[in-house]
C-alpha cells in the first residue's frame, strides 16, 4: 500500500498534467475557433467593404466610359452648332453685299442733279436793237435728286437695251449728243419754273452757234454743246423728212428765233412785256404783271438761261397757229428721238404755268425725252414721278 502511494501521486500528477495539456489543446482549439469567427467576419467585412468599394470602382469606371462616349458626340453637336452659325453670318454677309450693291447701282442709275420749276416763257415778238423774235423762258432751280429717295425711279434696269431709232439720216456722228450715258444722262434734266429760280451768276460754260439760226439778220442764237449738236442733228433728220423748206408763211424754212438768254436780257424781255401790257391796256404795273407771267418769265425763272431750249418754227412769230403746220406735227411727234420735248404741250398750263406753246422745246436726253413722250408728261409731272418712282 505504501510502495503504491508515490505511484498514486505520479500517476495523478501525470493525469493532472495530461488534464491540463488536454484543458489547453481545448482552449486553444476554441481560441483558434474564435479567431478563425473573427478572421472570418473580419474577412466578410473586408469584403463587403471591398466589394462596396469595387462596385464603386466599377460604377465609376462605367460612368466615365458613358461620359467618354457621350463627349465626343456633345462635342460633334457643338460643331454642328458652329458650323450652322458660321452659314447664317455668311448668308447675312452676303445679303447686305447684295443689298449694297442694290442701293449703288440705283444711286448710280438715279442719281444726279435735277431741276425743278415749272414756269416757260412764250415766243413774243419784242422791239429790241436785233429786231429778234423772242420768247420767255421759265426758272432753273437745281435741286438734289439723291434717287435712294426716288429709289426706284423709272430708269433703265442694267439689262433693259438702249432705243436706238432709225433715221433717214446717217445720224452717227451725233449719237452721244442725243443720248448722253453715264453721270451725263441725267444732267439735263434741270426744271425752271417761278418757285425754282436762278442767280445772275448762273451761265453754262459749254455754249455753242446754233447753226439753225434763223438768217433775217438776228444775233446767232448759242446752246450748250449737247443740246446744240442733237438740235444739228434734229435739223438735219428735218430736213430728209421734207420738214425744213422756205415754202411756209414766213418765206423763212423751220429755223431757231431763240436760245440761250441771260438774266440781264431777260430782265429787259419782262420788263419790255411788262409796259407794254400797261400802256395798251392802262392798268397797273402790277396788273400787268400778273398777266406777263402767263406767257414770260421773271429774270432768273426762265428757262431760257438754262441753254437747253429753243423756240423754233416757220412764221413770221411765235404763235400757236404753227401747231397746225406739218413742221410743228412732226417735231411734236418725233423730237423725243433727238432728246427734246415739247415743254409746254396743250392741256398742262395748269402744271406749267405757261399756254401751250407749240414751238417750244427744251433738251433733256433720249432716254428722259422718249419716257415723257411715252408717259405724256410733261418736264413737271416727270420729275415728280422719279421722285415717287
Amino acid at each position: 500500500m505504501l510502495n503504491n502511494q508515490p505511484n498514486n501521486r505520479l500517476n495523478n500528477r501525470a493525469n493532472t498534467s495530461s488534464d491540463r495539456r488536454t484543458d489547453n489543446r481545448c482552449n486553444n482549439r476554441c481560441n483558434n475557433r474564435s479567431n478563425a469567427r473573427s478572421n472570418t467576419q473580419e474577412n466578410g467585412n473586408n469584403s463587403r467593404s471591398n466589394g462596396n468599394i469595387r462596385t464603386r470602382q466599377t460604377a465609376g469606371m462605367v460612368y466615365n466610359q458613358q461620359y467618354s462616349r457621350r463627349k465626343p458626340a456633345q462635342k460633334r453637336k457643338t460643331n454642328g452648332n458652329d458650323r450652322f452659325l458660321k452659314v447664317l453670318m455668311l448668308l447675312a454677309c452676303l445679303l447686305l453685299i447684295c443689298l449694297l450693291i442694290f442701293v449703288v447701282c440705283n444711286n448710280t442709275n438715279s442719281g444726279g442733279t435735277v431741276v425743278v420749276g415749272g414756269n416757260t416763257d412764250t415766243e413774243k415778238t419784242v422791239g429790241n436793237d436785233t429786231g429778234d423774235i423772242t420768247a420767255d423762258t421759265s426758272k432753273t432751280n437745281i435741286i438734289n435728286t439723291d434717287h435712294t429717295d426716288t429709289d426706284s425711279e423709272e430708269q433703265t434696269t442694267p439689262s433693259e437695251p438702249d432705243y436706238i431709232p432709225e433715221f433717214k439720216s446717217d445720224l452717227s456722228e451725233y449719237e452721244s449728243y442725243m443720248d448722253p450715258k453715264g453721270e451725263d444722262r441725267d444732267a439735263y434734266l434741270i426744271l425752271v419754273n417761278p418757285w425754282n429760280a436762278l442767280t445772275e451768276n448762273d451761265v453754262p460754260q459749254d455754249l455753242i452757234d446754233v447753226k439753225s439760226t434763223r438768217k433775217d439778220g438776228r444775233q446767232t442764237q448759242r446752246l450748250r454743246e449737247n443740246a446744240a449738236k442733237a438740235l444739228e442733228a434734229l435739223m438735219i433728220e428735218a430736213d430728209a423728212c421734207g420738214m425744213v423748206s422756205s415754202n411756209s408763211p414766213s418765206g423763212y424754212p423751220l429755223s431757231v428765233m431763240s436760245a440761250y438768254r441771260d438774266y440781264k436780257y431777260q430782265n429787259t424781255l419782262f420788263n419790255n412785256y411788262v409796259n407794254q401790257e400797261m400802256n395798251r391796256r392802262g392798268i397797273s404795273r402790277e396788273e400787268a404783271e400778273k398777266i406777263v407771267v402767263t406767257y414770260s418769265c421773271r429774270a432768273g425763272t426762265s428757262e431760257h438761261q438754262t441753254g437747253l431750249c429753243v423756240d423754233m418754227h416757220n412764221l413770221p412769230s411765235a404763235d400757236s397757229s404753227f401747231q397746225y403746220q406739218k413742221e410743228a406735227k412732226w417735231l411734236a411727234e418725233n423730237s423725243y428721238k433727238f432728246g427734246f420735248v415739247l415743254r409746254f404741250p396743250e392741256g398742262k398750263t395748269d402744271i406749267t404755268g405757261i399756254t401751250y406753246e407749240p414751238w417750244h422745246f427744251r433738251y433733256v436726253g433720249r432716254y428722259h425725252a422718249k419716257k415723257m413722250y411715252d408717259l405724256g408728261m410733261c418736264l413737271e409731272e416727270y420729275v415728280e414721278y422719279l421722285k415717287k418712282n
